[in-house]
């Protein structure tokens, strides 16, 4: 397993650790562009979630993304066909811009403007900085 780099906590973080992620979104079958603007979204089949889904493959309440210190981390709800980002499976995982998030087959493209930098990326410089 990749260690992992924790990097120190700025104090605009702890002040608003709900801070919601900066003009992001998902985008749904390729064309729906879906801003997410809470720092609860919860998506599946149910009409109830902020994100329904009518795939019977989805599960009715399959899968939440959570703002926890500026960005998005999505959380399977014990769903029944899974939930993966770009094709690996998981229980919770911080989504990135790019990233395809895939509930029991059904794909969303994970988008942001101007994200925060990413910390699992510093040690792949091309030149070693």
């Amino acid at each position: 397993m990749p260690s992992m780099h924790h990097e120190p906590i700025s104090e605009e973080e702890l002040a608003d650790p709900v801070r919601i992620p900066e003009d992001a979104f998902v985008i749904v079958d390729g064309i729906k562009v879906i801003p997410l603007t809470s720092p609860l979204i919860r998506i599946g089949r149910r009409l109830e979630n902020n994100l329904v889904l009518d795939d019977p493959r989805v599960s009715r309440t399959h899968a939440e993304l959570r703002a926890i210190n500026g960005r998005y981390v999505l959380f399977d709800l014990n769903s029944t066909g899974g939930t993966y980002v770009n094709g690996l499976k998981i229980t919770q995982s911080v989504v990135y811009p790019g990233d395809v998030i895939s509930l029991a087959g059904v794909n969303l493209v994970y988008g942001q403007k101007n994200p925060p930098p990413r910390p699992d990326l510093k040690e792949t410089s091309p030149l070693g900085d």
